[in-house]
């Protein structure tokens, strides 16, 4: 049986403060190395949101 992992993750720091802004907020943060992985729960508004982000994204 496959896993399904509920969490969205990412280090794209623009990405976690165009989250921010709009009020959605990250779980938790890992660091390893000294680098930060901001992980979010999955849901319907996270994914329009990172659609309206990368969309704009030129």
């Amino acid at each position: 049986m496959k896993k399904f992992d509920k969490e969205y993750s990412t280090q794209y720091l623009k990405e976690v403060r165009y989250l921010d802004s709009i009020g959605i907020k990250y779980s938790f943060v890992k660091e390893i190395n000294n680098i930060s992985t901001y992980k979010y729960t999955k849901n319907l508004d996270l994914f329009n949101a990172l659609g309206i982000f990368y969309k704009d994204i030129k």
